[in-house]
């Protein structure tokens, strides 16, 4: 039986295609490599600084005082409710916010354990592996799209803190049932669009230089 994917609603057997799935691990990729790597750089002490404070430690500015919060795991995964639970997604009337990148992902695997009836994770790393191996069954759940875009709104809070800003796309879609913007593929990864997901490389990738050429 055929239906839609409830995220990028192309046709799927499951909730959840195999696009959305391979976007939701790099997603996941990319948010530990944020939260391991890039932003603990951003809480080392600034030098130079002079006064009373111990020397080489300045004041930390706001941008900092928000990424210590981001990554500390004592901090809240959000609001709570009446109940005191933590509420994972961010409510509509809420016009800041501001998520503990690990305890959110340990309770988004806390919560794929839960209905699975199995044992959590309880450490960021484990959590990230668990959901990345659960997402096949995940994509056959009608909740899958809930959790893409939870996942998804942890990955850019995580890449606003970086200050790692989306890249301008190479060029408009070539196929002309699509309206998407192509965009690099990185290192040795071809150019693809992020709508449909073509592939641009050799000719391909001429063919669209030009295109955008001529467009221009």
């Amino acid at each position: 039986m055929t239906g839609v994917c409830l995220v990028c609603d192309h046709e799927s057997p499951r909730h959840g295609c195999d696009d959305c799935r391979n976007r939701l691990i790099t997603l996941l990729r990319e948010l530990e490599h944020y939260t391991v790597e890039l932003l603990p750089l951003m809480l080392q002490p600034a030098r130079g600084q002079t006064g009373r404070m111990s020397p080489g430690y300045g004041s930390r500015s706001p941008g900092s005082d928000d990424v210590l919060s981001a990554l500390d795991p004592r901090s809240r995964p959000g609001d709570v409710d009446e109940d005191g639970e933590a509420i994972l997604r961010r409510p509509d009337d809420m016009a800041s916010w501001q998520r503990s990148l690990p305890s959110s992902t340990i309770g988004i695997a806390g919560w794929i354990a839960e209905e699975r009836g199995e044992l959590a994770p309880k450490s960021f790393g484990g959590s990230l592996d668990y959901i990345r191996g659960h997402l096949w069954w995940c994509a056959g759940r009608e909740d899958f799209a809930e959790l893409y875009g939870d996942v998804a709104e942890l990955h850019s809070q995580a890449r606003s803190l970086s200050n790692d800003r989306p890249q301008d796309p190479l060029a408009d879609c070539m196929d002309v049932t699509c309206d998407g913007k192509v965009f690099e593929g990185g290192y040795k990864k071809p150019a693809r669009c992020g709508t449909c997901r073509r592939v641009y490389e050799g000719l391909d990738l001429v063919r669209l230089g030009v295109a955008e050429e001529t467009a221009a």
